[in-house]
């Protein structure tokens, strides 16, 4: 896939008083970050996708095989497991794997089977000092080498040297985990591509995961991610965000290399869409995504008081460092558009990282072990580690599939409705991309604001070798 950012589309709507992200980036109040500095170097085709690999179990079983058993993974975080011999379960389709703090700064990661009779060994997260099978007791130390078998007498052919747990690649940045089962799999940093350059002054590896949820969606993988791939949805799935979120400003960038494949797509906050009324105000913009802000994530916060004749962005910028400041005791340094704007990363196939102080997450998504129309969507609240202490993760709200999560979980305030709103529409575009006419059996994507999925289904089909 080479490089083509000539395409001949409109990239964005907006006027003066509502403009695009690349002109409100270009007058932020602090010197911009790599991240603010650069932009996609691909452009797709305006490809259209054949609604059946949603939904077809034929697709579904070799879309196992040949991108999430050759991928890098995003599985854990190292605060899941705080201490030597802590270990999580990661499932992924049917295949599952154990992650294991083998020293204070190591991790591995084995296939979650037992070398004996297949017994899955790691069913929770949980520390100890080996890694025991609960069947018949075949042992392990924490680095995966044999320590122990059960009348040794009856198994001849098992020593040491061959009865290691079978072991895949492990990669980490910014305290994130990455797994991949491919042993010929290229590196984990020509897949996360510009992430870490974007990332470095944010510094994930400061944060800790809060407060966490997985959900039980009843749709397929691709059409749960896809759902946060644009902001097109938010007039009709979130209308209370039109006056405070410039949606139809939004912007999304592609990076695509042989062997790293990252969209990006900011909306930018405190501006108002052009969907919302003529008398729309960036200062009453201001005040409700302050606002906004202040009921999740600093509700001891004073609201600022936004001044018309100065930069309204910058002062939403000032009073969220000085937020950041009084709750966690940082100073905040970043550009108005990391503190403001709702920037998502999503990092092929199945990772997403948010550069947001307001919003910052991280995002999972992950088919089910069986059916291609149900799935996983795993979200963590990554706030500051105060003076760099080291903090145990958050355990996880699992959520089903016809369960709320605002029912299940507090700590995401008034998002948790929002994710709900998404959630509602899964089941229907579900049921819906099954119930199309056969003769047009396929979707009818926006040239610009769907780009990123049109580039997710064309990796898709390269690794599919369709």
């Amino acid at each position: 896939m080479s490089a083509n950012v000539e395409r001949k589309i409109q990239r964005g709507y907006g006027n003066a008083e509502r403009p695009v992200t690349r002109e409100l980036w270009a007058r932020d109040s602090r010197p911009a970050i790599p991240a603010m500095r650069q932009f996609g170097n691909y452009d797709p085709d305006n490809q259209q996708v054949d609604f059946r690999r949603y939904y077809d179990e034929a697709y579904f079983a070799r879309e196992l095989d040949k991108v999430w058993r050759k991928q890098w993974l995003f599985a854990a975080r190292e605060e899941d497991m705080p201490e030597v011999g802590a270990r999580v379960p990661f499932d992924v389709g049917p295949m599952s794997f154990v992650i294991v703090r083998s020293a204070e700064n190591d991790f591995k990661a084995f296939y979650n089977s037992c070398l004996h009779r297949g017994t899955r060994l790691c069913a929770k997260a949980e520390s100890t000092e080996t890694i025991r099978c609960p069947y018949h007791g075949w042992e392990w130390k924490i680095d995966g080498s044999l320590r122990h078998i059960p009348s040794h007498w009856d198994f001849a052919g098992v020593r040491p040297q061959n009865a290691s747990l079978r072991q895949v690649k492990l990669g980490r940045w910014g305290g994130f985990i990455f797994v991949n089962a491919d042993p010929d799999a290229p590196s984990l940093e020509e897949a996360l591509s510009v992430i870490p350059e974007h990332f470095r002054e944010f510094r994930p590896e400061d944060r800790y995961t809060a407060a966490r949820f997985r959900k039980h969606v009843p749709a397929n993988w691709k059409i749960a991610q896809e759902a946060f791939m644009e902001a097109y949805h938010v007039l009709a799935t979130h209308p209370v965000g039109v006056p405070f979120n410039g949606d139809t400003q939004a912007q999304y960038d592609i990076w695509s290399t042989k062997h790293g494949h990252v969209g990006r797509q900011v909306t930018p906050g405190g501006v108002p869409s052009m969907h919302a009324v003529p008398e729309a105000t960036a200062v009453a913009a201001a005040d409700a995504f302050a606002m906004t802000m202040q009921q999740w994530h600093y509700p001891e916060a004073e609201l600022p008081k936004i001044d018309p004749k100065r930069d309204v962005r910058a002062q939403l910028g000032d009073w969220h460092r000085a937020a950041q400041k009084e709750k966690y005791g940082r100073a905040v340094t970043l550009p108005d558009a990391v503190m403001v704007d709702s920037t998502l990363y999503f990092m092929f196939p199945q990772a997403t990282f948010w550069l947001s102080e307001s919003l910052p997450f991280s995002y999972a998504f992950t088919p089910h072990a069986t059916d291609p129309n149900q799935s996983y969507f795993d979200v963590r609240m990554l706030l500051p580690r105060k003076n760099g202490q080291r903090r145990q993760s958050s355990p996880t709200v699992e959520v089903g599939p016809d369960e709320r999560i605002q029912d299940r979980i507090d700590s995401f305030g008034y998002l948790s409705q929002i994710f709900d709103q998404d959630m509602a529409n899964m089941p229907l575009v579900q049921r819906g991309v099954r119930s199309a006419d056969p003769a047009r059996h396929h979707s009818q994507l926006g040239a610009y604001q769907e780009a990123i999925i049109q580039h997710w289904n064309q990796v898709l089909d390269r690794c599919m070798g369709a």
